[in-house]
C-alpha cells in the first residue's frame, strides 16, 4: 500500500517536483559513474543525455592506462577525449580515476586490462612508464578535468597486485604520482581512496605521509543498509584527518545497490528481496545521508548496469554483470532510482547547505508496548537550509528488503530560525517526486508544528513551497 493514499494524513497533492537537467543546475556536489571505461562494460554515447537528465554535475571516469597505451610510447587518448567533452558538452564535470595496470608492462597480468596491478610492484621500468604515462594523461587534459583520484580501492589486495594492500604501499604511489600532476598544473586536485571506511587502513597511510600530496580523499561505503556506523565512521575519518593532515576534504566517490535479487556480481551483500524498489529508496537514502555527512562531493556508481562485456576484476576470471545502474544495462532505459536520483539532484544542489537547526520528529500512535523502543529511536533526521528557506529530511532505516509499509500521524517541530521561515510547509517524496501540501500546521511564531505526516523507509523532505519549483 503506497503510504500517502492514508486518508487519516492531513496532506493535499499540490503538484509534481520540478526537476532540471545538469546544464540548468549551475553547481551541486552530486556525482554519478562513469566508471569502466578501460573495460567497455557500457556505452558511454549511450549515457550522455541521460546523465544530463539525472541532473549530475560531476561523473567519475576511469582513465584505462591499457586502452591509452597499447603500443609502448605511443598514448591515444582519442576514446577519452569524446566521453570528456561530450560530458562537458551537457554541464558534467569529469574528474578521473588513475589506474589500472597496463599488461605491456605487466605480462603476468591475468587479464589484458591489468586490473589492480601496481606500477610500484613492477620496478623501475613499471614505475617509469607509469610516470610517463600520468605526464602525458595530465598534460593532454589540462584545462578541462583537474581532480584526479589516485588508483581505486588499494585497501583491497586483488586492487594491488601482485603485492599485499597497506596503507604504507598505498602510500608510495600517492607521492609517487601526486606530484607528476601537481607539476603539469598546480590547481589540479589529487584525492586518495579506500573501500567503506578503513580507518586502520588510512591512519597508516598518513603515518606514512600520504596527507602531503593529497586535497581529498574519497571513501566507497558500500552496504544493504548504508547508515550501519556510517555517521560514527566518518566523524572518527575527519579526527584522523584533523590529526595528521587537515586540509584535506573528504568525499564519497562510490557506492551502490542492485536492482534485483539473483544473477549479478554482488551477492556478496546477502540480500534475499532486492528489486527496483529498494534501489530507488537506497538511492534516496545515500544521497540525503552523504549531504547530511558533509561531503564535498557525493557519487553513485555507475550510470547504467555493466553488461556490454563480461565482468573481470584483478583474478582474470569472468563474474557475473554488475547490476547497481540507475539505467537498465543494454537497453539503457531509467530504472525507478533513476527517477530518484533526478529528484534528488534537484533539490540537493550548491543552494542547499546542511545545517544544525532544530527539528523534532514525534510518532503519535507509537506504543511501546506493541512496537518496542526502536521506531523513535532509529528515525534518521537531518536540516538544511536551501535559499533561506529550511528544508528537514527525515525517515526510519528499516532494511528495505523488508517493504515496510510506514507509519501514519507523524509530527515534525521545530524553530523558526532560518532567514526565510517556514509559511507554506509542503513535504516532498523524493521517490516519485509528488509534492503535498500540509494542511494542518501551526505557527507559533518563533517556532512551528507540523501534523499528519507520513513516516517512510526513505528520506522525506519537509521544506516551504517558495524554496522548491512545481508543476501542476
Amino acid at each position: 500500500m503506497d503510504i500517502f493514499e492514508d486518508p487519516s494524513l492531513k496532506l493535499k497533492l499540490h503538484g509534481t517536483l520540478k526537476t532540471r537537467r545538469s546544464s540548468e543546475i549551475k553547481a551541486s556536489p552530486l556525482s554519478v559513474g562513469f566508471e569502466t571505461l578501460d573495460r567497455e562494460l557500457f556505452k558511454p554515447d549511450k549515457c550522455y543525455d541521460l546523465v544530463a537528465e539525472a541532473g549530475a554535475k560531476w561523473a567519475r571516469c576511469q582513465t584505462g592506462w591499457n586502452r591509452c597505451e597499447t603500443k609502448k610510447g605511443v598514448y591515444d587518448f582519442a576514446w577519452l577525449d569524446e566521453v570528456v567533452d561530450q560530458l562537458l558538452k551537457r554541464g558534467v564535470q569529469p574528474w578521473f580515476n588513475l589506474g589500472y595496470g597496463n599488461i605491456l608492462y605487466m605480462p603476468d597480468a591475468p587479464d589484458a586490462a591489468a586490473v589492480g596491478c601496481s606500477p610500484t610492484c613492477y620496478g623501475e621500468a613499471g614505475l617509469t612508464a607509469w610516470k610517463n604515462f600520468v605526464t602525458a594523461l595530465a598534460k593532454h587534459f589540462r584545462g578541462r578535468v583537474d581532480r584526479w583520484e589516485i588508483w581505486n580501492e588499494p585497501n583491497i589486495d586483488c586492487f594491488w597486485r601482485p603485492s599485499t594492500a597497506s596503507g604504507e604501499n598505498y602510500a608510495e604511489l600517492v607521492a609517487f604520482t601526486a606530484p607528476l600532476i601537481k607539476a603539469v598544473d598546480p590547481k589540479n586536485l589529487t584525492a586518495g581512496c579506500c573501500a567503506g571506511i578503513d580507518c586502520n587502513f588510512i591512519l597508516n597511510a598518513l603515518k606514512a605521509g600520504i596527507g602531503a600530496h593529497l586535497d581529498c580523499y574519497c571513501i566507497h561505503p558500500y552496504g544493504s543498509i548504508p547508515e550501519k556506523d556510517y555517521f560514527a565512521d566518518v566523524a572518527n575519518l575527519r579526527r584522523l584527518f584533523r590529526l595528521h593532515a587537515p586540509h584535506v576534504k573528504l568525499w564519497q566517490g562510490e557506492c551502490g545497490y542492485p536492482s534485483q535479487t539473483y544473477g549479478h556480481h554482488d551477492a556478496w551483500m546477502g540480500l534475499y528481496h532486492a528489486d527496483e524498489t529498494t534501489q530507488a529508496k537506497f538511492v534516496a537514502r545515500r544521497l540525503v545521508m552523504d549531504r547530511m555527512a558533509g561531503h564535498e562531493l557525493v557519487s553513485y556508481f555507475h550510470i547504467s548496469d555493466l553488461m556490454e562485456k563480461v565482468y573481470r576484476q584483478a583474478g582474470g576470471e569472468a563474474r557475473p554483470p554488475v547490476m547497481l545502474g540507475l539505467t537498465h544495462g543494454l537497453e539503457y532505459t531509467p530504472k525507478r532510482s533513476f527517477a530518484a536520483y533526478k529528484f534528488l539532484a534537484t533539490l540537493f544542489d550548491a543552494d542547499c547547505v546542511a545545517d544544525d537547526l532544530h527539528c523534532h520528529v514525534t510518532i503519535e500512535n507509537y506504543s511501546l508496548r506493541q512496537s518496542g523502543a526502536l521506531p523513535p529511536l532509529a528515525i534518521v533526521a537531518g536540516s538544511f537550509v536551501r535559499q533561506g528557506y529550511p528544508l528537514h529530511a527525515y525517515y526510519y532505516p528499516e532494511d528495505l528488503q523488508r517493504q515496510w509499509p510506514g507509519l501514519n500521524k507523524v509530527t515534525l517541530s521545530g524553530l523558526q530560525e532560518t532567514e526565510k521561515p517556514l509559511a507554506n510547509p509542503v513535504l516532498v517524496d523524493c521517490l516519485r517526486g509528488r509534492v503535498f501540501a500540509a494542511t494542518d500546521w501551526k505557527d507559533g511564531g518563533s517556532h512551528w508544528a507540523v501534523n499528519g505526516l507520513p513516516l517512510t523507509d526513505y528520506p522525506l523532505l519537509l521544506t516551504d513551497a517558495n524554496a522548491i519549483e512545481v508543476l501542476p
